[in-house]
């Protein structure tokens, strides 16, 4: 693998340099576990009936302020999804699984989302020519409050999401586009959620024709709890909150083998994929109950959430690893500790492992959280079929320590057979101390790490072929 070094000074490009890397302090430590594909050992359980879902709320809630043990958990939905390799922008973790961005490719044209409109842009015989414009919400949706801040294509469908603090949840604007480039509205609906906001992730991936939503909803203790479950209504003028339909039946509802307390800050962490075939919008849910910190992930045949308690004088903060298989299949899970900075942490790799750069304190990359990730690392490595039902915790022997890096703005990336990680200074200063210009780089598979020392900070990682670009 070569690493292209990109120096910054202020806003503009100074200088590149490509070098190898060159290794200092390596550290070689024996492979961690093997592949297998043997199936999950146990299988999470939902819940049989509203009656006995409403009386674990109740008794949840009865225990509030007791000690307990945490866990949480995502899972899958009853439909088949098929990845697809078209041409696509956006910097991906998975050939395939399309992420949430601001410009997107549909055929001869660029689509750009920017600031509340949509634009088309020509992209023909080299030129850039302006084709057609439209507000990225309905006609009769007051835009006040919202923050458009993703966009995905389907066929010739343009998938604008938004969170809406006016209407309270996720907002879905679907827009058509010809092969002119031409937009027209189609319609908007809503996603009952908490804000969801990440400094680095998206909310939304799409597989095919599947739009796939991680979405957290808090448990308010005072309130009835199936006021706020996963839900869905399509905008009209003078929409109502009653016309909200819910999208996850009890049986759809998860909790791992484990006693939670709402002083973990319970929420049902939700996995919503609607199916946008034939011009619908119909939506499946799936919920897990557990703690409220969370990195959401998606492979090309999984959701993984990984959720973690906050602090509290009651009990120890752990965490608990979730596996929504997207076949339909039952959710599984894992204690573990630590925990993940942001996405670009994992990898589901071929050989039926999930690989995972953790720190050993970071409460998810929710609302600036993946900036303060702090502590030891160690990359946690697990066969896909030791997930089962959240008893069951990572060994030890599954973790792997690697160096600990000085400074602040964690940042990491999986490239092929490594992962690189390292801290940057954003923009906070312009003295860089030298301690900071370095990057670990890890061999993954053998545990093999060598540092490298840089001319910069390292404040963002891409991935660029089977070689890595620090920025």
């Amino acid at each position: 693998m070569r690493i292209l070094f990109l120096l910054t000074l202020a806003t503009s490009l100074s200088a590149s340099i490509v070098c190898a890397a060159t290794p200092v302090n390596a550290k070689t430590v024996s492979p961690a576990t093997t592949a297998t594909t043997a199936p999950p050992r146990k299988k999470m359980k939902p819940f049989a009936s509203e009656r006995e879902l409403e009386r674990y709320f109740r008794e949840v809630i009865d225990r509030d302020r007791r000690r307990m043990t945490e866990t949480v958990a995502v899972t899958s939905n009853n439909m088949t999804l098929e990845a697809t390799s078209a041409e696509s922008v956006t910097n991906t973790q998975h050939t395939g699984v399309d992420e949430g961005g601001i410009v997107k490719v549909h055929k001869d044209h660029l689509v750009i989302l920017r600031r509340g409109r949509l634009f088309t842009v020509a992209i023909g015989n080299g030129l850039l020519r302006p084709v057609s414009s439209i507000d990225a919400f309905g006609p009769e949706i007051d835009p006040g409050r919202v923050w458009y801040d993703e966009m995905l294509i389907s066929g010739d469908t343009i998938i604008v999401i938004g969170y809406s603090y006016e209407r309270g949840g996720t907002e879905v604007g679907l827009f058509n586009i010809d092969a002119a480039g031409q937009l027209s509205y189609r319609s908007t609906y809503h996603l009952r959620s908490n804000d969801y906001y990440s400094s680095r992730n998206y909310a939304s991936r799409l597989i095919g024709t599947k739009l796939i939503f991680y979405t957290p909803l808090y448990f308010n203790s005072h309130k009835d709890p199936f006021e706020s479950f996963p839900a869905v209504r399509r905008w009209h003028k003078g929409a109502q909150d009653s016309e909200f339909r819910r999208i996850v039946s009890a049986k759809r509802v998860y909790r791992p083998e484990a006693d939670l307390s709402a002083e973990e800050n319970l929420t049902l962490h939700t996995v919503t994929i609607c199916d946008l075939a034939y011009g619908g919008f119909n939506c499946e849910a799936t919920t897990v109950v557990g703690p409220s910190g969370h990195v959401f992930y998606v492979s090309p045949d999984s959701v993984y959430v990984w959720a973690t308690s906050w602090p509290s004088a009651y009990f120890r903060p752990r965490s608990i690893l979730f596996r929504m298989p997207l076949d339909g299949s039952g959710p599984t899970a894992l204690r573990a500790y630590g925990g993940p900075t942001d996405q670009f942490s994992f990898l589901q790799s071929e050989d039926q492992h999930l690989n995972v750069l953790v720190r050993a304190s970071s409460n998810g990359d929710g609302m600036w959280m993946a900036e303060v990730s702090a502590g030891d690392v160690a990359l946690m490595r697990v066969p896909l079929w030791s997930f089962s039902d959240g008893s069951e915790e990572v060994p030890a022997s599954n973790y792997r320590r690697l160096p600990k890096p000085h400074g602040y703005g964690f940042v990491n990336r999986f490239v092929h057979d490594h992962v690189l990680y390292g801290t940057g200074v954003g923009w906070w200063t312009k003295d860089v101390p030298d301690e900071v210009k370095r990057l670990y780089v890890v061999d993954w598979k053998r545990g093999n790490w060598d540092r490298v020392e840089l001319p910069h900070s390292v404040d963002r990682l891409e991935r660029m072929g089977p070689d890595a670009v620090v920025v």
